[in-house]
């Protein structure tokens, strides 16, 4: 019996919201899910790409990716690799920070070179620090694949091709009884607003050759046909992550010999990371920005209750988001959005708020009369407009004309004495 472990998407160096907790968080995530596989004695760890948010990395980030990996490397477990789009080298630079960790023999970074369009299936070398293919332990051979982009179809058709002329034998003799491809990529429409990705007739050139497709890239973890696996990230890089609550890492028994042909036993995981709170309020009923504002401050103390974030440790603080939906019956312009964090912060003590305004006042319609005169047709729009905010709809035609004769006094050179008596005149 083999275990592994497969996990993808880190992202490390992330300063989400500017906020130095969230930079420590993409670490705490990433050494959870190494503990995690140290304490299932696992015989080698799979990460599929992105292990950094971006290519150029600070000294700190690095340090984060070496402790976890020096962990890994103490209690004599392989952390097996592919790069991703995030930390792929640049053009001019002879060593990405992967090959870096490989150098120091923290990762074993898989990778084909290619020799007139195909790639060459050579085994992992040692001191080379480079190769195709590794078996990690007897019966397994684990293949590489770095990230493509736009040329992934192309390079897995490739990679079929050559696999279906490699021999299936260890150095040993031994036979190859399971195998593992591992590629930074996704499975078209896992997103429905993403595109690119391959469909997984696309995928599937590799299947005859390949008993696990361990993928990263996408955040959101998926499985297809009990072969292809995508764990999902590690932390929350978006807010649209938040719902994906199980995600993190894959636990996979291989048991090649199983008389029911169910070679392996895999496992969704999730990790320990921050938690992210997300809330969408309709604002339809409420008929004026002081009942919004009350309605609200009570909705958000209710979730706070039933989610018992009095519980949550200091460094479980969470990210709340709030967002606001639906038709206002006033302008969107008498929304105080600082009140509502405010609220927000009282109701959660979070690490960070977020309060996004998705609503949309009521659309005027307004008839047009050709018998009317200018500045009658301009109190009949202003009364209008007026009558559909519940602030004002009681008197909006004094309203009306009142914002009417004073756009006349203006334009007349009216002195600010007497805009004032006007206006003290129709409040009264």
């Amino acid at each position: 019996m083999t275990r592994f472990l497969h996990f993808a998407d880190c992202h490390l160096g992330y300063k989400q919201y500017n906020h130095k907790e969230r930079f420590n968080d993409f670490a705490r995530a990433f050494l959870d899910v190494i503990d995690r596989a140290i304490d299932a004695q696992v015989d080698f760890v799979i990460l599929a790409g992105d292990l950094f948010q971006k290519r150029a990395i600070d000294a700190l980030t690095l340090n984060q990716a070496m402790v976890g990996l020096e962990r890994l490397e103490r209690a004599a477990i392989p952390c097996i690799a592919v790069e991703g789009n995030h930390e792929h080298a640049y053009y001019q630079d002879a060593v990405g920070w992967m090959e870096f960790l490989a150098q120091r023999r923290l990762l074993i970074l898989l990778d084909a070179e290619f020799a007139d369009g195909a790639p060459l299936l050579t085994p992992y070398s040692a001191t080379r620090r480079r190769g195709a293919y590794i078996d990690p332990v007897p019966g397994v051979r684990v293949y590489g694949m770095r990230y493509y982009g736009a040329g992934t179809p192309a390079a897995v058709e490739a990679y079929a091709a050559a696999l279906r002329e490699q021999p299936s034998v260890q150095e040993n003799g031994d036979p190859v009884d399971y195998t593992i491809f591992i590629a930074h990529g996704g499975v078209e429409g896992v997103l429905a607003d993403e595109a690119g990705g391959l469909s997984v007739r696309q995928w599937s050139a590799l299947k005859p050759y390949v008993d696990y497709l361990a993928l990263g890239h996408i955040h959101k973890p998926y499985q297809f046909d009990d072969w292809i696996f995508n764990p999902g990230s590690t932390e929350t890089c978006s807010i649209s992550e938040a719902e994906w609550r199980e995600r993190g890492y894959y636990l996979v028994e291989i048991d090649p010999a199983d008389a029911d042909e169910r070679r392996h036993a895999v496992t969704l995981h999730a990790n320990r990371r921050r938690p992210f709170f997300r809330f969408s309020y309709k604002v339809d009923h409420d008929q004026s920005p002081t009942e919004l504002e009350s309605k609200a401050g009570e909705f958000l103390l209710r979730k706070a209750r039933d989610l018992r974030v009095d519980r949550l440790a200091d460094d479980a603080r969470p990210v709340v988001d709030l967002q606001l939906t639906g038709v206002l019956p006033f302008d969107r312009g008498a929304l105080r959005l600082d009140l509502l964090e405010t609220m927000a912060w009282d109701a959660f003590n979070p690490l960070h708020v977020l309060i996004k305004n998705h609503t949309r006042s009521a659309e005027f319609a307004i008839d047009a009369d050709e018998t009317l005169s200018r500045t009658q047709l301009e109190r009949r729009v202003l009364a209008d407009l007026l009558a559909r905010d519940q602030r004002f709809a009681g008197k909006s035609d004094d309203w009306a004309r009142l914002a009417v004769t004073l756009k006349q006094m203006a334009l007349t050179g009216a002195g600010a004495d007497a805009v004032l008596e006007e206006i003290s005149g129709a409040i009264q």
